[in-house]
């Protein structure tokens, strides 16, 4: 028998005390008693026992409306029905209301809440995260808690953020004692190590024209979330030309969920126009070091955001010659710092971001006026200049997808190569040489159009396939441009491409550019083919 009956028949027994039921009267015929009312009752008090986590106004709310005189034991029903209904309004699905066995005395009602607290918490499946560890990560579901749902998802979806690495799901059971039960966290694991090895085609002007990249992350040092990276880049081709090393460990800081990032970059080229390092060719020895503090911001339904703050210690302390305005070939050191805000939006067929953030540097912070005058022409140690970058992804009817980006640099006073505008490639305008050309604020946009998949999505072998036709566009604009130098320039260029992704670890993109404008060596039409082939684990 269902509970609900039994504790039906249990109220009815109490009441048949003061009024009998039809069934005790005696009958002089065989025939049907005919149908009597349902008994009714006085109700002036719910005396609810066993509530800990719902205040004493949410209780009176759910029950208020079944007080009274003339009341059956359906409105009793109801009335238990509703409070049941509150605890899951209020995020907890685990409590039951009961009506117990009793007589109506006094006008009131006894209804028994049992809560369903937690007697045992598994955690199991995981192999390389530590179990203690996401076991404290959920105390919503500690033993002798009642678990509150809002709270457990959350917990659970910051275990979720943690790592792309584990999963973790709760399986709710009853416990051996009434009124208890037992949770397991199921983990699904991984091992924590990612790696890729990349050839790809993002040579500068007069350089050989291939780039190695091989990298190695380990995500979860000493249990605690802590990343370490590195990475290796060389033009095989001529490794004399190109090689950079950079390292970065990244680590949670324990205050207001903030994470800091610390990394360093060594570069050593003997070419013109040598490695290409965010923009910046060098000639000869140098090294970046810094660090970026990420502080997540509340997040709104499909809104994510983060503030970022950081600094770099920059020191070319060999000759360098930087492409640009740049009018020497002398040693430079500066600790430039930056303010950023990242947003992201996403929705049922789309998925937008946001990057902006201000660039300065203080005088008097090791940054020596004479070597920014010796850069270049009226360039300041203390300067300052903002990007933004602008991504947007729509998916079409017929499995098209339209991608498009818009980035830029404002500053109003020259800058040293090392912080202007970099154009050119395949991450900015393709059909050109990687940063073909630098300006002090500039301006560069793009636009994609994909094909519907031409391999069945779901495929063992082929995770993605689909054609592309680009079109990428750029104008740069220089302050305080030398005698004969351009005021600015313009790049643009159209073409097709492809991506694919193969066996999940195989990427694979190819782009055939057309150039319209002339820039350094590269002619009006002159086409080029830029290509990136990588294994991913």
């Amino acid at each position: 028998m269902k509970p609900y009956r039994i504790r039906a028949m249990g109220l009815c027994l109490g009441l048949s005390l003061v009024h009998p039921p039809a069934w005790a009267e005696p009958t002089a015929t065989a025939e049907p008693a005919p149908t009597t009312a349902a008994p009714t009752f006085d109700v002036y008090d719910y005396h609810v026992e066993g509530n800990t986590v719902l205040d004493v106004e949410a209780v009176e709310r759910a029950v208020y409306p079944f007080l009274g005189p003339g009341k059956t034991i359906d409105d009793v029903e109801k009335a238990r029905a509703a409070l049941e209904a509150s605890y899951r309004d209020k995020g907890y699905p685990t409590v039951v209301v009961d009506i117990p066995e009793q007589d109506v005395n006094q006008n009131t009602v006894r209804l028994k809440v049992v809560e369903g607290s937690v007697e045992i918490l598994r955690v199991t499946g995981a192999r390389y995260y530590s179990l203690g560890k996401i076991r404290e990560g959920v105390p919503a579901l500690a033993e002798g808690q009642v678990p509150y749902m809002p709270a457990v998802q959350e917990q659970i979806g910051k275990l979720a953020q943690e790592s792309a690495d584990r999963s973790v799901t709760p399986v709710f059971r009853a416990g051996s004692t009434p009124g208890q039960m037992e949770v397991e966290l199921k983990v699904k694991d991984e091992l924590p190590v990612h790696g890729s090895v990349e050839l790809n085609g993002r040579n500068t002007e007069h350089t050989t024209r291939t780039r190695l990249i091989g990298s190695i992350r380990y995500d979860n040092l000493w249990q605690r979330f802590h990343s370490a990276s590195l990475q290796y880049q060389v033009s095989p081709e001529n490794s004399d030309e190109v090689e950079v090393w950079s390292g970065t460990y990244v680590l949670p800081t324990g205050w207001a969920d903030t994470r800091l990032a610390l990394y360093g970059i060594g570069i050593s080229s003997n070419t013109q126009l040598g490695a290409s390092v965010g923009g910046t060719a060098v000639v000869g020895t140098g090294s970046i070091y810094g660090a970026r503090l990420v502080k997540p911001l509340p997040a709104r339904d499909s809104y994510t955001h983060s503030l970022t703050f950081g600094f770099d210690y920059k020191d070319f302390n060999q000759g360098v010659t930087l492409v640009g305005q740049d009018t020497g070939n002398t040693p430079i050191h500066y600790i430039p710092l930056m303010l950023g805000y990242d947003a992201s939006w996403r929705g049922g067929e789309w998925a937008t971001s946001l990057s902006a953030a201000g660039h300065f540097s203080i005088r008097g912070m090791d940054n020596n006026a004479e070597e920014f005058e010796n850069k270049r022409y009226n360039a300041k140690p203390d300067f300052f200049y903002f990007t933004a970058d602008l991504k947007h992804r729509q998916d079409l009817p017929y499995d098209l997808v339209m991608l498009a980006r818009a980035s830029g640099q404002i500053s109003d006073q020259p800058l040293i190569s090392n912080e202007q505008f970099a154009v050119g490639g395949m991450q900015s305008v393709r059909g050109y040489y990687q940063t073909q050309q630098l300006g002090d604020s500039g301006l560069n946009l793009s636009a994609e159009l994909y094909s519907p998949r031409l391999w069945p999505e779901g495929a063992d072998y082929v995770q993605n396939l689909r054609l592309l036709a680009f079109y990428d566009w750029a104008y740069l604009w220089i302050q305080d441009a030398l005698p004969g130098n351009p005021s600015y320039y313009q790049l643009a260029a159209t073409g097709v491409g492809l991506r694919t992704q193969i066996l999940r670890h195989f990427v694979g993109e190819l782009d055939w550019g057309y150039p319209f404008y002339r820039q350094g060596t590269v002619d009006v039409g002159q086409q080029r083919i830029d290509f990136r082939v990588s294994y991913e684990f």
